[in-house]
């Protein structure tokens, strides 16, 4: 039994393609959303009707909001992985937000596991995945008996139908995890690839990265109604050097200017934008009639 856990506090708009990419797949959905941002800023004011509507859909089965806090440094030596190599110091030094987006995918894995679900997926509302694809997976995760999985990314901008060249080889996202008693997400736990220091969960013996010929997620990362919000409140922004100018760009931008992006690992890497199909057929106009 299959549960994923979306993260959710803006980027609402890509909420309802998304939940329906996977929907055949999954037997749970859960919501763990916020009215305010980690760093103090409000949510859109209908983000709660507009989760509300998609519960009424049938496409959301459980929510839960969650208020951000301040952590001791007793809390963040709990939550962060005792064997980890990447934090750069005591996990006193570790920013705020980062235990926030922790503790918001674990809650959104007790929420699977207290509806009896086996497997366990943690997910962004800008997160899609082929149908046949997922299948496959669950499949092989069942054959293989594995507890952890992850899977190579492919990222639009702007526009479903435009996406960055070339692939990213170097960032992957976790994609299902076996439940287990002994299971929690540890802040910056060691992996064999590179993922989110969020979703990375302590426990997992049997891991498999798997190829794009196995699955790949597709990363709608700068589809937005509201860009400026994404930039704003996600927790990496300070890894954005060139967070303002590329949101000058990005109100202008046409494919003809190629690559922006606010980040200096995304312009080292992505050199084109090509044009693909709107293969999950995202259309960002809905939230407009809530």
């Amino acid at each position: 039994k299959l549960g994923a856990a979306y993260n959710v506090f803006d980027g609402e708009e890509l909420l309802l393609d998304s939940i329906r990419s996977i929907k055949p797949n999954v037997d749970f959905v859960a919501v763990v959303y916020q009215t305010l941002s980690n760093f103090g800023n409000p949510a859109h004011p209908k983000l709660e009707a507009r989760l509300k509507h998609l519960q009424a859909m049938g496409l959301i089965d459980e929510m839960q909001l969650y208020e951000p806090k301040q952590f001791s440094d007793e809390e963040k030596a709990h939550y962060c992985s005792p064997s980890s190599k990447e934090l750069g110091g005591p996990p006193s030094m570790v920013s705020n937000q980062f235990f926030n987006e922790l503790v918001k995918r674990d809650i959104g894995r007790q929420m699977c596991a207290a509806q009896g679900c086996t497997h366990f997926m943690s997910m962004d509302t800008d997160e899609f995945y082929k149908q046949d694809e997922l299948a496959k997976v669950k499949k092989k995760i069942l054959e293989h008996n594995l507890e952890g999985t992850s899977c190579k990314m492919r990222f639009y901008f702007k526009e479903p139908h435009y996406e960055m060249m070339p692939f990213d080889e170097h960032n992957q996202v976790p994609l299902i995890y076996k439940l287990k008693p002994d299971s929690r997400l540890l802040l910056a736990h060691p992996y064999p690839c590179i993922v989110d220091p969020t979703r990375r969960m302590a426990g997992v013996t049997r891991f498999a990265e798997l190829e794009r010929e196995d699955v790949e997620m597709h990363h709608f990362s700068f589809v937005r109604s509201d860009m400026s919000s994404k930039m704003i409140n996600v927790s990496n922004r300070d890894n954005h050097d060139g967070a303002v100018q590329f949101l000058r760009e990005f109100q202008n931008w046409t494919p003809d200017v190629g690559v922006i992006h606010p980040h200096p690992f995304g312009r080292k890497i992505f050199r084109f934008i090509s044009r693909v199909p709107n293969s999950f057929g995202v259309d960002l106009s809905w939230i407009d009639k809530i």
